[in-house]
C-alpha cells in the first residue's frame, strides 16, 4: 500500500468504541489474537517506539504514532468504564497533561489489593499532594468490625509518576530512587513508618503502592508476579528483564518470555541479548513482525554483528524477500560458529530463486559443516536435502519416460508412446514447481509446519558487547 493508501487508512480508524477486555487486536501479519489491558497497552507502546525505525517516511511515522496513542487512550478509557470506579477519576482531573491514567491505577489496585482480599473499590480514595515528579493519593481501608491479618490500623498511600514517552526525564528517575528508598524500610517498623509494598510501571507511567501501620500481604506465588508484572518488596528495584525471560524459556513459557525479552531492549537499547533473544523465540512462534522490529532495531545498535544480521535475513526470507536476505547475508564479515547456517539460508534463497547449480552448491557446503550447537538446523539441511534428492529422481524419472518414447516412435512406430512422452516432458516442470512451493511453504508458512532456521544457542553464549551500557 502506498503512503497515501496508508494515511487515509488511519483517518478511517474509530477510536469511540469501548472495548471489551481481552481485547482483539489484528496484527500487521493480518492474524487476529487476544490481549489483556496491560499486554494490549505495551503492544501499541513499542509500535511507538519501533516507528522511527520500521518507517522511512516523515509523515508515515506521524501517522502511526498518533494511531498508536489514540488507541492507547481509547484502551483505557474502555478499561476504566468496565473496571474503573468514580472516586479514581480523581487521578485524571489532578493531571496536568493529557494522560488517562486513571484506568492503569484502577489496574494496579485491584491486582495489588487482591492480596488484601478486599474489594478495592470499598477504600476511600483521596488526594494528598502534589510535587515536581508526582501526586500522591491517600488510600484507606474500609472501617471493620475486627481488625484482620491483611489490614490492622493501617492505610495505603499512592504514588502516581507521569514519564515523558521517550527518552529520559527526571520524573523517571525519581520512580526508581523512590523505589530504593522505600525498598530499604523494613515492615518490622512498627508505627507510621511507611513501607513499600508494590510498583508497577510502563513507556509513560509509573504508580508506587506504600503501606502505614500494620499492613500485611500475603507474599504471591512466583507465577503470579510474573502474571501480574509487578514487583514486591525484597526484589530488586528494577526487575532484569532478560532473566526472567531465560527463567520462562527453561519452564516453555514462550509468549511471556517474548515479552520480557522485548521489554529488555525497549529499557536498554544496547541489550544485545535482549534482539537476539527476541528474535529467536519470535521465530520460533511465527510471529514475523515482532522479529523484525527486534533485528531491525538490534542492526541499528549493532550494525556489524553477525548474528543480528543472520537472525534478520531469516525474518526477510520467511516473508519471501530472498534477494534482500542474501544481500543481508553478504554483510556477514567473519562468523565462525554460524558458517554453516549461512550457508544454509544462503542455499534455500538461492534455491527458491531457482539458481539451482548456485543452490546446490551452497547446500553442499552448508551439509559439510557442523551443526552441533544447533541441531535443528542440521535437521532443516537434511529435509532440504532429502527433498532436492527427490525432486531429482522425480525429474529422471520423467525424462526416462520421455525418451523411452521417443524410442518406441522410432524404432517401433507406436504413436501412443508420443503422448506419454509429452505428459512425462511437462511434468518436469509441474515437479519443479511443487518441490519449489513445498520449499517455500517450509520456509514463508505457518510456524508449526515451518523449519527452524534461528540459532537458540547463541542464547547461551557470553556476550561481551552487553556491557556497552
Amino acid at each position: 500500500m502506498d503512503k497515501a493508501g496508508k494515511i487515509q487508512r488511519y483517518r478511517r480508524k474509530d477510536y469511540t468504541q469501548v472495548v471489551q477486555f481481552p481485547v482483539e487486536i489484528i496484527g500487521r501479519d493480518g492474524k487476529v489474537r487476544r490481549y489483556s489491558f496491560e499486554e494490549s497497552i505495551r503492544l501499541y507502546q513499542r509500535r511507538i517506539a519501533s516507528a522511527d525505525l520500521r518507517y522511512q517516511d516523515r509523515d508515515l511515522i506521524h501517522a502511526e504514532k498518533q494511531h498508536c496513542l489514540q488507541r492507547i487512550d481509547q484502551l483505557r478509557r474502555s478499561f476504566f468504564s468496565h473496571f474503573g470506579w468514580p472516586a479514581l477519576q480523581l487521578v485524571d482531573d489532578e493531571a496536568l497533561g493529557p494522560q488517562a491514567l486513571s484506568a492503569e491505577v484502577a489496574a494496579f489496585l485491584r491486582r495489588c489489593l487482591a492480596y488484601v482480599e478486599i474489594d478495592p473499590e470499598s477504600f476511600a480514595f483521596s488526594h494528598l499532594d502534589t510535587t515536581e515528579h508526582y501526586r500522591v493519593y491517600f488510600v484507606q481501608p474500609p472501617a471493620m468490625a475486627e481488625p484482620t491479618d491483611q489490614v490492622n490500623d493501617g492505610h495505603f498511600l499512592l504514588y502516581v509518576f507521569a514519564f515523558d514517552a521517550s527518552g529520559t526525564c527526571s520524573t523517571r528517575e525519581a520512580f526508581f530512587e523512590l523505589i530504593k528508598v522505600m525498598d530499604s524500610v523494613k515492615l518490622a517498623h512498627v508505627g507510621a513508618l511507611e513501607a513499600l509494598v508494590a510498583f508497577f510501571h510502563t513507556h509513560d507511567c509509573g504508580l508506587v503502592l506504600t503501606g502505614t501501620g500494620k499492613v500485611r500481604q500475603r507474599a504471591p506465588k512466583a507465577h503470579e508476579i510474573e502474571d501480574l508484572e509487578m514487583s514486591w518488596p525484597g526484589e530488586p528495584a528494577e526487575p532484569d528483564p532478560i532473566e526472567q525471560a531465560m527463567r520462562l524459556l527453561s519452564r516453555g513459557r514462550f509468549e511471556p518470555a517474548l515479552e520480557r525479552f522485548t521489554a529488555g531492549y525497549t529499557r536498554h537499547h544496547y541489550r544485545r541479548i535482549a534482539y537476539l533473544g527476541a528474535a529467536v523465540v519470535a521465530d520460533l512462534l511465527g510471529e514475523d513482525n515482532e522479529m523484525e522490529t527486534a533485528t531491525v532495531m538490534g542492526c541499528r545498535y549493532f550494525p556489524k554483528d553477525p548474528a543480528l544480521l543472520y537472525h534478520h535475513a531469516v525474518n526477510l526470507a520467511r516473508q519471501g524477500k530472498f534477494a534482500a536476505a542474501r544481500r543481508r547475508l553478504e554483510e556477514i564479515e567473519e562468523w565462525p560458529r554460524g558458517v554453516s547456517a549461512v550457508r544454509l539460508l544462503k542455499a534455500i534463497c538461492l534455491l527458491l530463486q531457482f539458481e539451482h547449480f548456485s543452490g546446490r552448491q551452497a547446500l553442499k557446503l552448508a551439509s559439510s559443516g557442523s551443526f552441533s550447537s544447533d541441531p535443528h538446523l542440521g535437521r532443516a539441511a537434511r529435509w532440504v536435502r532429502i527433498q532436492l534428492w527427490a525432486r531429482d529422481a522425480l525429474i529422471v524419472g520423467c525424462i526416462a519416460v520421455s525418451v523411452l518414447g521417443g524410442w518406441m516412435i522410432l524404432t517401433r512406430g507406436a504413436w501412443p508412446w508420443a503422448g506419454l512422452g509429452l505428459v512425462a516432458l511437462l511434468s518436469i516442470r509441474a515437479v519443479m514447481l511443487a518441490w519449489a512451493r513445498q520449499l517455500r511453504v517450509a520456509i514463508c508458512g505457518p510456524a508449526e509446519v515451518r523449519l527452524r532456521l534461528s540459532s537458540s544457542s547463541i542464547l547461551s553464549e557470553s556476550q561481551p558487547m552487553e556491557r556497552l551500557q
